[in-house]
């Protein structure tokens, strides 16, 4: 595995930032809905690009570049999730998606042997926890789901980023009410 990326994560990146933002998405009383899910991810992936040197391209099978030392582009793909793991059993995540099969025919085996990424970013944003899988061990554990691709990480699948403490802090903008105000100052123009 990379050092320099794991060095970028534990050393580099501002987690107290990233993850007041984090907060505030999540305690935003405006998003209320799934549809909402859309907007508060987005904001997630910006906040990253914002807080480290992980630029956010959101192609299709990686969400992220990091550029290595050497000029080598990594990519990288982000899956996020409140409580990601057991309370109970810390070292084991819950069953997540990875892949989806709504916008095409595809198997669980399609994407096993199809790689897309060279790391998944796995985040838990109750515990403040940082795991980063290699694509190969990645794609062995993925899952048929309900639509699509999930797996489950257990302690050996994944590296736990060392990330210093964190001091989060808070704003008095709500993302939900700027959104509204610019949907209706876009709607008034006409």
């Amino acid at each position: 595995m990379s050092k320099h990326f794991i060095d970028h994560l534990e050393e580099e990146v501002n987690w107290s930032k990233f993850f007041s933002i984090v907060d505030a998405l999540y305690s935003d009383r405006g998003f209320s809905s799934h549809a909402d899910n859309f907007a508060r991810v987005v904001a997630l992936e910006k906040a990253l690009s914002a807080c480290s040197r992980i630029v956010r391209v959101d192609q299709k099978g990686y969400d992220f570049i990091f550029v290595l030392e050497d000029d080598t582009e990594v990519k990288v793909e982000l899956k996020v999730q409140r409580n990601m793991f057991f309370k109970r059993n810390p070292e084991v995540s819950k069953l997540f998606k990875v892949k989806s099969f709504l916008s095409e025919k595809r198997t669980v085996e399609d994407f096993r042997e199809e790689s897309t990424y060279d790391y998944l970013l796995v985040m838990d944003l109750e515990s403040r926890r940082v795991v980063v899988v290699e694509d190969e061990i990645a794609r062995n554990l993925y899952i048929q789901g309900a639509d699509g691709a999930v797996m489950q990480l257990k302690r050996g699948d994944y590296y736990e980023c060392e990330i210093p403490q964190i001091l989060t802090s808070t704003s008095n903008l709500s993302l939900s009410s700027m959104i509204n105000s610019a949907v209706d100052k876009f709607i008034s123009s006409f």
